[in-house]
């Protein structure tokens, strides 16, 4: 069995994506997500680390009618835990947090995180009261996952077990015109 990659999992959610919105971290998520399937609703947080799970929620919140998936990394996350807790108090029914879990800063040069020894973002987002969570470590898992976020109410966590292999997207983007993009496409889809 090899293991799934960063840019693999994320293929395969931009297959099965429509009118959801999709909000991905500082680094790594965002290249791979430009590289395979960049499109007007996806808000790229370069820069923001530990920010992607909030703003998600922000917009989850916004507009309750739309859903909303942020690509989040396990370094990021873990810089911004407390987020776990404002996302269970608030519990968005379309509000999806996938976290890329390569077990390293992969941005910053590969140091372990806590994933990598005994931490589980699942069982953190359990204790802080997200009820829906679920570690995915094959491509039937991941398949399975995906099914599940975009049928049924959230919020939920998928964890992503993926290699460390790093993105082998460039960075040549135009941050300003893919925000403004974002906006204009977020306010164009049609309240339900």
């Amino acid at each position: 069995m090899s293991p799934l990659t960063r840019a693999g999992a994320t293929k395969y959610l931009a297959s099965r994506l429509k009118n959801e919105v999709v909000v991905s971290n500082l680094g790594q998520a965002s290249l791979d997500l430009l590289a395979i399937a960049d499109r007007p609703l996806n808000c790229y947080t370069f820069g923001a680390m530990g920010q992607c799970s909030s703003i998600g929620l922000g917009i989850a919140i916004g507009r309750p009618d739309v859903r909303v998936i942020c690509l989040d990394g396990d370094g990021s996350l873990l810089m911004n835990l407390g987020s776990l807790c404002t996302i269970a108090a608030e519990a968005p029914k379309n509000y999806v947090l996938m976290v890329w879990d390569n077990e390293v800063h992969q941005t910053t040069g590969g140091q372990a995180t806590a994933t990598a020894r005994k931490a589980s973002l699942v069982g953190i987002a359990r204790g802080a009261g997200i009820e829906k969570g679920v570690e995915v470590r094959t491509q039937e898992e991941l398949e399975r996952a995906v099914d599940r976020i975009l049928k049924e109410d959230g919020p939920f966590i998928v964890v992503v077990k993926i290699d460390k292999g790093p993105s082998t997207a460039p960075f040549d983007q135009d941050l300003i015109g893919q925000a403004s993009r974002f906006r204009k496409a977020l306010a164009a889809l049609p309240a339900a």
